[in-house]
């Protein structure tokens, strides 16, 4: 479980089994939330007349008063209270049902442990949304979106797009590299809308097999292709009556865009093997960190989609075309940061300023974040230039030191530098997909999401490094 994005608050744990209460509590915990339980529905309703609760957290299935009628008797109390539903996969469908009718998400049993924190932290924040959008003033969610893109001119104008474009039904069409926030926005998109209240559900195209999209998208009904057991809601069906979030479309197949841009006209789906269209009721943003207009032209994407699409751009500059935002943003990192590792490192030496500022940031914020963080731990006063260690797998290499390697008479050692770092980065890359394809028995997309890599990428580092002939002899299945 991801403990390095923890949201604090207050957890309301309802099953009867005392089992799952405990595996849930320590959960909970890791997440750094403090939990408290309730044996049945009607004990979670006596804590919630009495006591403050974030989040709560209910099995659909308990004897006297089940999850759904929890949900309902929650709503007369306190609408804003988010409420994440744990069901067995034989009664999907009435969780379904029951986040069209204001539960915030569910999650199946066995539960993911990292599925399970996501989506507390995600009820977290919009309870934390709630909270400040109801105080006077009505300037609290910009200052968060603030904090969390940065101060400068071109955050701004971002900031204005997004309050423009949020109480509309606009489809919006987000585009920037990997690593600039494109989630933060859409998040903030849905939060500002009038579907606020609604689920957001988000799909990433590029951490699923092009075999499994569909399904993923539209659903599928029991027996419509092997393996299928049981009828499946797809992820714009649950989405209904919120915000539907499809993260790096370039992915996306050509018969799927198709199919995808009828659904957006018609604002109807149909599953796998179904008879009857399901109309969804539903937001679309859209997100790419390549230029969908330049993959037009090239024929790599459907011209009709990009233009359905297209109803309101917003693009994320890069970091490095952002300088006022870097320091900004660093300065926040190592607050986070000192207060997770209980540090009371005092700021920035005038060289590291200097050193932060110079570098390109290839990876952008995520890259700076992590940088940070790695750096305040091995940190116990000031940071200087000598403990910061950034490295760029473009090319532009710094040392260990963090001092620009190479100088005027340098271009040869320079070249000679980057080869070997070239060579150094590919055998560790190859290296950690071996062991994480060998721990996921071949998954290719299990293996992506593990490395933080969207599936096409992970194809193509399989390929370039013939992976599937190096691990043949383990457990590793090409998909």
């Amino acid at each position: 479980m991801n403990t390095s994005d923890k949201v604090s608050g207050r957890v309301l744990i309802t099953d009867d089994e005392a089992d799952v209460r405990w595996a849930l509590v320590h959960l909970m915990r890791l997440n750094g939330c403090d939990p408290i339980e309730a044996a049945s529905g009607k004990g979670a309703l006596e804590i919630l007349r009495t006591e403050k609760v974030d989040v709560v957290l209910a099995d659909v299935s308990m004897p006297e008063m089940n999850g759904l009628e929890l949900l309902k008797e929650i709503q007369k109390l306190d609408q804003g209270t988010p409420v994440i539903l744990i069901t067995g996969f034989g009664s999907i469908e009435s969780a379904v049902e029951a986040m069209k009718n204001g539960a915030q998400d569910y999650v199946t049993k066995p539960f993911d442990p990292e599925r399970l924190g996501l989506a507390v932290r995600r009820a977290l924040r919009r309870r934390s949304s709630q909270h400040t959008r109801s105080r006077p003033g009505g300037s609290e969610h910009n200052e968060s979106l603030w904090e969390v893109m940065g101060a400068s001119e071109r955050i701004a104008q971002l900031i204005a797009d997004v309050e423009l474009v949020a109480p509309t039904n606009f489809t919006v069409l987000i585009t920037g590299e990997t690593g600039t926030g494109k989630e933060v926005v859409v998040n903030s998109i849905h939060r500002l809308s009038h579907r606020a209240n609604g689920s957001f559900v988000p799909v990433d195209c590029g951490s699923i097999t092009p075999t499994l999209m569909e399904s993923e998208l539209f659903g599928h009904e029991k027996g419509s292709y092997t393996g299928a057991h049981q009828s499946q809601p797809g992820k714009m069906e649950i989405a209904s009556g919120g915000t539907f979030f499809l993260d790096e479309i370039s992915n996306l197949s050509f018969p799927l865009q198709a199919k995808f841009l009828r659904a957006l006209e018609e604002r109807k789906i149909w599953r796998i093997g179904g008879t009857k269209p399901i109309d969804v009721d539903i937001r679309v943003i859209v997100a790419a960190n390549q230029d969908l207009g330049a993959m037009v032209l090239a024929k790599q994407f459907r011209k009709d989609l990009y233009y359905r699409l297209n109803e309101f751009s917003m693009v994320i500059p890069p970091l490095r075309e952002r300088p006022d935002d870097i320091m900004f943003l660093a300065k926040r990192f190592l607050d986070l940061a000192k207060a997770d590792l209980r540090k009371d490192i005092r700021g920035f030496s005038q060289d590291a300023v200097e050193l932060l500022l110079s570098f390109d940031w290839p990876g952008n914020v995520r890259e700076l974040r992590n940088v940070i963080r790695r750096t305040a731990l091995q940190c116990d006063t000031y940071i200087t230039a000598g403990n910061i260690g950034i490295s760029s797998i473009t090319g532009e290499t710094l040392s260990a030191v963090g001092k620009p390697v190479g100088g005027p008479d340098s271009t040869a050692k320079r070249a000679s530098l980057r080869e070997t770092v070239r060579q150094t980065v590919s055998r560790v890359e190859k290296k950690m997909i071996m062991e994480v394809l060998v721990q996921t028995k071949g998954n290719k997309a299990e293996a992506a999401r593990m490395l933080g890599v969207d599936y096409k990428t992970m194809h193509t580092k399989v390929k370039k490094y013939e992976i599937g002939q190096l691990v043949k002899g383990e457990s590793y299945v090409q998909t």
